[in-house]
């Protein structure tokens, strides 16, 4: 029996449910990361603060919807932002956030580890053309596959305190440990 890729594709995804973003778990944590990431972005003065500031927000809300923040930072026409740069901040305010809410969740039922999971794609943002800090960043992490951390503190790599998918370009995740459970 032929089957049509088009058609199984068209049944699986009518089959899976959608899963809405509970927009609960941006809390005054996630918010205050938020605002101190921003003040960093060397792009952006103050006057552009807010306009980032809430599309972040809004994009973080919906899920992880990086295209409102992009939008929001193309419509700024700032001279010096190429669209590539655009999406990398995009894509790291959303990293920033989703590591918080992470760990926060992970808290909140009780998950006291975790496995540092690299995702085996490189840790930086510009893997064509990686600078030095990029390379140590990659290392460090490809390192720390598949070691347990404490999910309250994070894993101490490269002289500071981290979560997965906090660095710059960072794509790790975590597996949470469950007591009990092999």
């Amino acid at each position: 029996m032929a089957y049509s890729w088009a058609r199984l594709d068209m049944g699986c995804a009518a089959m899976l449910s959608t899963v809405k973003f509970n927009s609960a778990k941006v809390t005054n944590a996630v918010k205050a990361d938020l605002r101190a990431n921003i003040d960093k972005l060397p792009e952006f003065d103050g006057s552009h603060f807010e306009l980032i500031y809430d599309s972040a927000l809004a994009s973080i809300q919906a899920g992880r919807k990086l295209s409102i923040l992009y939008q929001a930072i193309i419509k700024l026409a700032v001279p010096s932002m190429t669209k590539i740069r655009a999406g990398e901040i995009a894509e790291f305010l959303n990293n920033q956030a989703t590591a918080i809410m992470e760990q926060e969740q992970q808290l909140a039922l009780g998950i006291t580890h975790a496995f540092w999971c690299y995702s085996s794609a490189p840790c930086m943002a510009h893997p064509k053309n990686p600078s030095e800090e990029e390379i140590k960043q990659d290392k460090a992490h490809k390192a720390a596959d598949g070691k347990r951390y404490e999910v309250a503190t994070g894993m101490y790599l490269d002289n500071s305190w981290t979560l997965p998918g906090r660095g710059w370009g960072c794509k790790c995740y975590s597996r949470s440990v469950i007591p009990g459970l092999a």
